[in-house]
C-alpha cells in the first residue's frame, strides 16, 4: 500500500509490481494501479481498498456464468455461478488483499473471449490477446501458465487460427509478445538490466523452488488438490480427490456433446501442471488461483452428468456441496481458521491493529514518538508504516525517524518461535530504555518505553 500511496500522492509511477520469491524478479504492477482507484476515493482507507477488491471478485459471478455458458450450456453457467458464490476457497481468495486474486476475473474473460473466437467470432482474437497480456501482469507465475495455455490452444485449434488474416495474426502476436514484457524491458533499461541479470543468476544457482521431475510432479498435484479441496470440500482432501476423479470422468464422457468446451477445460486444468513439470518449478498454493473457476465448472459438469443419469441426483449433489461450503464459511471464516494466507497468524485482527495505533497516540498525548514492531512478516514495518500514516493524520503528526525519546514496541504473540521471541525481548528490547507502561489488544502487546 505504500507504493499505491506514492503513486497517488507523490505521483511516482512504477513499472514493476511486488517482488517474487526470486531476488530481482517482480510481478506486474496491475494490482498497484487498480488499488489507486479505491485509494483515491477513500483517501487511503485500507478497509475500503480491501472491500473494493472483494467487490471486484464478487462481480466475477457474472463472468463465471458467461464462461460456463459459452463452454458448455446455460444450465452449467447458472449452477457454476451459484457454486462460485458459496465456495469456501473462492470466498477466501477474494478476501486476500494482494495481487493473486486478480486472475479470477481475468481468466474468466480470457476463456470467454477465446471460446467465442474458436466458435467462429473473429473479432474476439485481439481481445483474447489483450487479456492474455493483462493476465501476465497480475502474477509472474501467470506469465508461465498463460503462455502454456495459449500455446496448447493454438496447437489444438490451429485450423481456426490459420483461417485468420495475416494482419490479424500479426497484431495478436505483437500484443502477446509486448504486453507481458514492455514495462519490464523499460525497467531493465533504466536499472542496468537488473531483471535480466537476476534471471541468469537464478538459473545458474538453481534456487530452492526448482526441483527434480518427481518432486515437481508430486508438489504440483499436492498444491492443486489443496486448492481443489478448498473450493469443493474444505478440509476433506480424500473426498476432494474422489470428486475430482469422478468429475474428470464426467468431462470425458460428455466430450462429444461439448467438444470445444471439453478441449478448453482440459487445457485450462492441465496447462499449469505441464508448465511447472517441464520447468521443474515447485508451485505454491496460490499459483493455482487461475484454476479456481475451471474447478468450479468441472464440478458442475459432474452435476450435469449425474442429472443426465437420473433426475434429481445432480440437484442433491450440488445442494450437499453448497451446504457444506456454507457451513465451512460459518465455522472457519470468522476466526480466520484454515485461511491459507493467514495460517501463521489467524488471531491477528485489523480492529486490534487499529486499537493499538489509537492507544499509542493517546499514550503519547502529543509527544513525538517512534516505534518498533515485532510482527509477521518479521523485520518489515511496511504494514504498520501505512497504518500509522492513515490513522496518524487525524492526530496531526506521524512517528518520527529516530532512536531516542518515547518508544512504543509492538509485539505479536508468536508461539511457533517462542524461544526466539523470548531471547529477543530479553537481549534486545530490555535494553531499549525504561519500560513505563504496557497494554494489550488481542495478540498484540505494546510496551511504552523511554530511551535516553
Amino acid at each position: 500500500m505504500l507504493v499505491v500511496k506514492s503513486i497517488v500522492i507523490d505521483h511516482k509511477l512504477v513499472l514493476i509490481g511486488p517482488t517474487t520469491a526470486v531476488e530481482g524478479i517482480y510481478h506486474g504492477p496491475l494490482y498497484y494501479y487498480l488499488s489507486t482507484i479505491p485509494f483515491f476515493f477513500s483517501k487511503g482507507n485500507p478497509l475500503f481498498i480491501a472491500l473494493f477488491f472483494i467487490f471486484l471478485n464478487a462481480l466475477s459471478v457474472f463472468l463465471v456464468y458467461l464462461v460456463g455458458k459459452e463452454l458448455f450450456s446455460r444450465k452449467i453457467g447458472l449452477i457454476a455461478s451459484l457454486f462460485f458464490t458459496f465456495s469456501f476457497g473462492a470466498v477466501v481468495m477474494a478476501r486476500w488483499l494482494s495481487h493473486p486474486p486478480l486472475i479470477i476475473p481475468v481468466c474468466c474473460l480470457f476463456f470467454l473471449f477465446l471460446a467465442k473466437f474458436i466458435k467462429g467470432n473473429n473479432k474476439y482474437l485481439i481481445p483474447t490477446a489483450i487479456i492474455y497480456g493483462v493476465a501476465t501482469q497480475t502474477e509472474f507465475s501467470n506469465l508461465i501458465i498463460f503462455t502454456f495455455i495459449t500455446f496448447f490452444a493454438v496447437v489444438v485449434f490451429r485450423k481456426r487460427f490459420l483461417e485468420q488474416k495475416i494482419i490479424s495474426l500479426l497484431i495478436a502476436l505483437a500484443l502477446v509478445i509486448l504486453l507481458p514484457i514492455f514495462n519490464f524491458v523499460l525497467f531493465d533499461l533504466r536499472h542496468n538490466f537488473l531483471i535480466t541479470r537476476s534471471l541468469i543468476k537464478s538459473q545458474a544457482h538453481r534456487p530452492q523452488f526448482v526441483g527434480y521431475f518427481l518432486h515437481t510432479l508430486t508438489g504440483s498435484i499436492w498444491q492443486f488438490m489443496q486448492v481443489f479441496s478448498d473450493v469443493v470440500s474444505p478440509l476433506h482432501l480424500l473426498v476432494a480427490a474422489v470428486i475430482f476423479i469422478a468429475a474428470f470422468f464426467a468431462l470425458i464422457k460428455l466430450r462429444d456433446k461439448y467438444k470445444t468446451g471439453t478441449a478448453l477445460m482440459l487445457i485450462w486444468l492441465f496447462s499449469p501442471f505441464v508448465a511447472f513439470i517441464l520447468l521443474r518449478y515447485n508451485p505454491l498454493y496460490h499459483y493455482f488461483t487461475a484454476s479456481i473457476i475451471a474447478i468450479i465448472i468441472l464440478i458442475v459438469v459432474l452435476v450435469d452428468y449425474l442429472s443426465s443419469l437420473k433426475r434429481g441426483v445432480g440437484l442433491i449433489a450440488i445442494g450437499i456441496l453448497v451446504a457444506f461450503n456454507l457451513w465451512s464459511l460459518h465455522a472457519y471464516l470468522p476466526n480466520n481458521l484454515n485461511v491459507f494466507f493467514q495460517s501463521t497468524q489467524p488471531d491477528l485482527k485489523y480492529k486490534d491493529q487499529q486499537a493499538v495505533i489509537q492507544r499509542i497516540y493517546k499514550e503519547a498525548n502529543g509527544t513525538p514518538f517512534y516505534y518498533q514492531a515485532y510482527t509477521i512478516p518479521y523485520w518489515m514495518q511496511d504494514g504498520w508504516q501505512y497504518l500509522f500514516w492513515y490513522y496518524g493524520k487525524q492526530y496531526g503528526y506521524l512517528p518520527k525517524q529516530t532512536n531516542k525519546g518515547l518508544l512504543f514496541v509492538i509485539i505479536q504473540d508468536d508461539p511457533s518461535t517462542k524461544l526466539y521471541q523470548t531471547n529477543w525481548l530479553r537481549d534486545t528490547v530490555s535494553k531499549w530504555g525504561i519500560e513505563e507502561n504496557e497494554f494489550k489488544y488481542g495478540i498484540l502487546t505494546v510496551e511504552k518505553r523511554y530511551v535516553q
